[in-house]
């Protein structure tokens, strides 16, 4: 973009634009072309975060789908990716209760202190998952997984019954729920989440919403698919 493009699309003067250029250009978040003088996004800003195409159509296909599971159960829900070393939560919808779990799109969480994440680590080989914790899991609240050996039998529990659970390991009042999202028999593309006051969920309850979780992440995942394949026709 130019100067000028920027200028117009925040409405700001041309010299506002360019010292705000000038800023993100020093710290690599944008960078200048020296034959067009124009303006593109820098290495930094290439890092950050999950805007490639594949996630902004996740997050299209799913919404919907969160929408309907939330009001159904009148809980908050999330869908969560890995990207690096965290659990990426990328959509959600919140609850209409006056007692709720607030969504979190946008954080970034230890994955082995989320049900999203678990789900997602659960199905890494396993020497990734060791390499991603060379040292002590750090602890968030008491009831977080202590160490590299425990969280390799709660993901051997998660793959064998396809669920796992949160219960206080983040934040100590909120209990969830997560189950994969799977497109064809490829490792989950994301994690489908409830989360609510533990006051309201024991791991019990939680247990029994599974089935209505799997449903809503099969329907997202054949919706999924059928975009997929509708793009290799076209």
């Amino acid at each position: 973009m130019r100067v000028s493009d920027v200028s117009a699309e925040l409405n700001v003067a041309v010299s506002t634009a360019h010292r705000l250029l000038s800023t993100l250009c020093a710290y690599d978040f944008a960078e200048q072309d020296m034959h067009s003088r124009r303006y593109r996004l820098g290495s930094t800003a290439a890092k950050l975060g999950r805007t490639r195409e594949d996630d902004q159509q996740l997050t299209t296909v799913a919404h919907a789908h969160l929408m309907h599971l939330s009001a159904e159960i009148n809980e908050t829900v999330n869908l969560v990716v890995l990207d690096g070393p965290d659990a990426l939560f990328i959509d959600g919808v919140e609850s209409r209760q006056p007692v709720r779990v607030a969504t979190r799109t946008g954080a970034r969480l230890p994955p082995y202190a989320t049900a999203g994440g678990k789900v997602l680590l659960a199905y890494l080989p396993a020497a990734i998952v060791r390499s991603r914790y060379p040292k002590a899991l750090h602890r968030i609240t008491r009831f977080t997984i202590p160490d590299i050996d425990a969280l390799e039998q709660e993901l051997q529990h998660v793959r064998k019954h396809g669920y796992a659970v949160n219960l206080g390991e983040h934040l100590t009042d909120v209990h969830a729920i997560a189950v994969p999202i799977v497109v064809g028999s490829k490792r989950p593309v994301a994690a489908l989440t409830l989360a609510g006051p533990r006051t309201r969920w024991s791991r019990r309850q939680l247990e029994l919403l599974a089935p209505k979780l799997v449903s809503s992440a099969s329907a997202i995942a054949r919706h999924l698919a059928n975009d997929e394949g509708a793009s290799q026709r076209r």
